[in-house]
């Protein structure tokens, strides 16, 4: 794969900006678990440099609004009207969630109910992941490469590809839920999207059985696409779900305290699906491997921008307003960022989430030590981060004049915006 020419687009839009900040994710199958961190952050004129700089994100929350679009010093075109990206794919959306319902029908009523449930009017949620990989298609929609002179692909064969890219966002979702009943039973949650989680009201068993089932359903579509590389991906995806959740629960007391270990960890649980999802519907479109490698950076970066903001809502935010207790991953022994930048401050609490949190009195030592610390901030700094690299990730697409892909590029940029600002 041309990883050079990759990161020779991205050095134009992120040259400078974060010098001292090196990661080392999965460029290849060899080496996708390695993560490397440094956070000594240099100056620089760069405009990110400047915008993150002179927010110093000292203020919390209200001050990354200053960072919207400022990251995209060379695009004129990013900083007209706002776009709801949800609208922009309103009706595709609902086609979606029309199929998705559909696709979960058994001959068992009891399965049905179960494989159903998180899939009702109402109880949907807001398609976060399908509306990404809606706007991800028409943000691709370039001439295909390496065609001289260019292919126009004519109304059937683009209503073929939007319905295989549509069948992309299915199966995501499916195998989204999917991981939501299987993690609901494994922490006993007791909601989940305001309601009562599936394991509650139909049991532990039924839950763990609905999951598999909306697996083989993705399994199903997957193999209808007939794209042997797609299906690698997805079933990679898969495979990271079960080792995320197999890291978090058997850790050592030492990986539970590292934030490279925490990332990694955090990868496989959030950010693999969305990062090869994108990447999946760039190889549907026949893009370079280029073109697919800037949709995987753009999922995989806006997947942790998106499951940090989670860290420190769960801190911050009501039990009301995530549907979700407050505190649940403390309550369960989950250390996150935000407790982890805190334990670099207070190495004295590493002590106490050794100890673990069966005793109320440490979860109220632990939140008084991330009061006094800068967890919380740090946490947002890194999400902050990574939505600017998921963002440059689509500045760094090759040039298209046309403005249904421009609006679409603008939409995903938003949506980095709404992932590092959202309180739910």
């Amino acid at each position: 794969m041309p990883y050079t020419m990759l990161f020779s687009r991205l050095s134009k839009n992120l040259r400078g900006s974060f010098n001292g900040y090196r990661w080392f994710l999965s460029l290849g199958d060899r080496n996708h678990h390695r993560f490397l961190f440094s956070h000594n952050y240099e100056s620089s004129r760069n405009s990110i440099q400047q915008v993150m700089a002179s927010s110093n994100f000292s203020k919390g929350l209200p001050t990354l609004h200053s960072c919207r679009y400022h990251i995209h010093h060379q695009s004129s075109s990013l900083v007209e009207d706002e776009i709801d990206p949800f609208s922009l794919v309103a009706d595709e959306l609902s086609l979606v969630s029309n199929k998705l319902r559909a696709m979960v029908v058994t001959e068992v009523p009891k399965l049905a109910s179960a494989a159903e449930y998180f899939f009702k009017m109402g109880v949907e949620g807001k398609r976060f992941r399908p509306t990404v990989l809606l706007l991800m298609s028409t943000a691709l929609n370039l001439p295909l490469p390496n065609a001289s002179p260019p292919i126009e692909i004519d109304d059937t064969l683009a209503a073929d590809l939007r319905s295989r890219q549509q069948c992309i966002a299915e199966i995501t979702e499916m195998i989204h839920v999917a991981s939501l009943l299987h993690d609901d039973v494994l922490d006993d949650a007791d909601t989940r999207r305001g309601i009562g989680s599936l394991n509650v009201v139909m049991g532990n068993k039924l839950s763990v059985l609905a999951g598999d089932f909306l697996l083989s359903r993705a399994c199903v579509a997957l193999a209808s696409l007939k794209n042997t590389e797609v299906v690698s991906l997805l079933a990679k995806v898969v495979e990271h779900l079960v080792t995320g959740e197999t890291m978090q629960m058997t850790t050592t007391s030492d990986q539970r305290c590292s934030m490279d270990y925490y990332m990694q960890k955090t990868y496989y649980k959030t950010a693999s699906l969305m990062s090869n999802s994108c990447k999946a519907i760039a190889i549907l479109a026949g893009q370079t491997a280029e073109v697919a490698m800037l949709a995987f950076e753009y999922g995989k970066n806006l997947g942790l921008a998106f499951q940090l903001i989670d860290d420190v809502l769960d801190f911050t935010g009501t039990s009301a307003s995530l549907g979700k207790g407050s505190l649940s991953d403390i309550r369960h022994g989950i250390v996150t960022a935000p407790m982890l930048y805190a334990m670099e401050e207070f190495p004295q609490l590493r002590a106490i989430v050794e100890e673990g949190f069966e005793n109320p009195k440490n979860i109220d030592l632990t939140l008084e030590y991330l009061g006094k610390s800068l967890g919380i901030q740090r946490t947002r700094e890194l999400a902050v981060r990574h939505a600017n690299l998921a963002a440059a990730a689509i500045d760094s697409l090759p040039q298209n004049d046309d403005e249904e892909v421009k609006k679409s590029r603008r939409a995903l940029i938003d949506l980095t915006h709404r992932v590092i600002t959202r309180t739910k």
